[in-house]
């Protein structure tokens, strides 16, 4: 069974895969907090990678104070994945 890392998985979205997910139980899904997986510090998906391996990620992760954003565009830019690896 193919296990994928949902990353915001406490937040808005987050949430709302969690509340289909079990309409796909050929997949397994590990649900991340911030907390768990801060994708603006890719050692923590490596981390969480390390103890639960799987094979792809579904970025629900989001810089969402969107007047701040135009203030602080490296942070916001951040919570892209475009240049991660493990």
């Amino acid at each position: 069974m193919p296990s994928y890392l949902v990353t915001g998985g406490s937040g808005q979205l987050g949430q709302c895969f969690q509340a289909v997910a079990k309409e796909f139980p050929e997949i397994n899904l590990f649900f991340a907090s911030r907390n768990e997986v801060d994708i603006t510090r890719p050692e923590t998906i490596a981390n969480f990678y390390s103890k639960n391996p799987f094979v792809g990620i579904i970025n629900c992760a989001a810089y969402t104070n969107v007047d701040q954003a135009e203030n602080e565009q490296e942070s916001a830019l951040k919570s892209t994945l475009k240049d991660f690896k493990i």
